[in-house]
């Protein structure tokens, strides 16, 4: 940081960035007043990093809670995403625990994880029916639920994280609790927040219309993330594609109107000095650089 002394530059005594301090190489520009136009070589970015991650595959088949052969007798196929995962805290839900002895690590248990699936439903031209939302329980605690399986959905896993600059904390009664956030779709949850993270990504393995039932793997993937500047090269801004709104029933003249600017793009040769330009071909000599392959005027 620089600090603006009182008087010099007519300015009052305030500290400013020795960015701005330095800029154009004049000491006393104001880029409050005069911004800087143009393409930046470099742009400061403050960019959310990730240090460590890891990911698991979980799957179980669950009841979609609706009659297909009723509902939507001509569906056919169908595809599954992920929407939200929602969880607690504590014994029988997520616990974040710094390993001991290795302050940099953080043990993270997942259990009870209630899965929020939109499941889209097509006839065999692959038209969409519907989309339907269902839950479906991954790592249930109790090993009776309908959708344990030992080895394909246990009741929890507990993954291992490098965290260095800790975790993020939720504020509970009486103090404060590690947190961890799901990046889901929904409006309330699609965003990365520093600290502890991870995600879900959905694949339907199989869709018995029959039954009204689904098998979906889930891959879950967890991280720690933490936000920094980094300082990179910039190769201009992004050239934004333009969307037409003219009919393609429209004449070609108005398509032309509303289309891109004309540009001339054909490139010219490199042409060398001309040589013996003051003789005739027929009195060209050896002298020149070239042979006479012809001998009109």
């Amino acid at each position: 940081m620089a600090k603006c002394k009182t008087g010099k530059c007519g300015c009052r005594t305030r500290i400013i960035s020795s960015a701005v301090s330095q800029m154009n190489g004049q000491e006393c520009f104001d880029v409050c007043t005069t911004p800087i136009c143009g393409s930046p070589d470099y742009l400061g970015l403050f960019a959310p990093v990730i240090y460590d991650e890891i990911g698991i595959n979980l799957c179980t088949t669950f009841d979609l809670g609706i009659d297909i052969p009723t509902a939507y007798p001509t569906a056919t196929t169908a595809t599954a995403q992920i929407i939200d995962i929602a969880y607690t805290y504590g014994d029988g839900g997520v616990e974040i625990t710094q390993i001991s002895g290795r302050p940099n690590c953080y043990s993270v248990t997942l259990t009870n994880l209630t899965v929020q699936f939109a499941i889209s439903l097509f006839d065999d031209a692959c038209r969409l029916l519907d989309t339907i939302f269902v839950t479906a329980l991954y790592l249930p605690s109790d090993t009776t639920a309908v959708t344990y399986d030992e080895d394909t959905n246990p009741t929890s896993v507990t993954l291992e994280l490098f965290a260095p600059y800790g975790v993020a904390y939720n504020a509970v009664a009486g103090g404060f609790t590690p947190a961890l956030n799901n990046i889901g779709f929904g409006s309330t949850d699609n965003f990365v927040r520093q600290g502890l993270n991870f995600y879900g990504v959905a694949k339907l393995l199989s869709f018995d219309e029959t039954d009204s039932t689904v098998t979906v793997g889930v891959t879950l993937v967890l991280q720690s993330l933490y936000f920094a500047g980094y300082r990179v090269a910039s190769a201009g801004k992004i050239a934004i594609p333009k969307g037409c709104i003219v009919s393609p029933e429209d004449s070609d003249c108005l398509k032309f109107v509303a289309g891109d600017l004309l540009n001339l793009e054909i490139k010219p040769l490199d042409l060398g000095m001309p040589e013996c330009q003051e003789n005739l071909k027929q009195d060209c000599t050896p002298a020149c650089d070239f042979d006479c392959i012809s001998t009109d005027t």
